[in-house]
């Protein structure tokens, strides 16, 4: 071994390119002129052999989900939490008493119709709780560009969510921690 032999990178080393896909509690990824940290990750069973991740990441002042699921390709959404009483003052009780969510609803001026109703499993990944039950409505505004998100968990937990849909590269340097 010469004393250049050092410097020399090992051929069977290999470089990874990470993905949206390889995602994990810690990792760093920059989105939209931001690097977050992946403080969580939610794995969802929508039934039929489809699953679903979401990451909660962060990025020291501000925290948002992104939804990623692979349907004859990746589908991104970013979403961030919003009160539901700002859709509608009495929507939940509407679900409630109808077991289901309207067909339409109001946010921001907008009008969004409910593209689909998805009952499912969710956990959060590393814990060893089991999976919870819910079920989610998704909604898209008129031009498809803007989402609402209202899930219900068990019986009376409600959350609404409003997001976009994102190409995959948008999200960069994704690294492990």
């Amino acid at each position: 071994m010469g004393i250049f032999s050092f410097f020399k990178k090992d051929k069977s080393e290999s470089i990874v390119d990470f993905t949206v896909n390889d995602l994990k509690k810690g990792f760093m990824i920059d989105y939209f002129i931001k690097t977050w940290e992946v403080k969580k990750v939610y794995i969802y069973d929508w039934g039929n052999n489809c699953f679903a991740r979401e990451y909660l990441l962060d990025s020291g002042d501000e925290s948002l989900y992104l939804y990623v699921e692979d349907d004859d390709g990746l589908i991104c959404s970013v979403w961030k939490k919003i009160n539901l009483l700002e859709i509608q003052s009495d929507l939940v009780e509407i679900i409630i008493a109808n077991d289901d969510a309207p067909n339409k609803i109001h946010y921001n001026n907008n009008i969004f119709t409910k593209k689909e109703s998805s009952p499912g499993h969710c956990m959060e990944e590393g814990k060893d709780e089991q999976y919870s039950e819910l079920i989610s409505w998704t909604y898209q505004n008129t031009d498809n560009k803007e989402l609402i998100s209202i899930t219900r968990v068990g019986e009376e937990e409600f959350e609404a969510s409003h997001g976009n849909y994102a190409k995959e590269f948008e999200f960069s340097n994704i690294l492990p921690r």
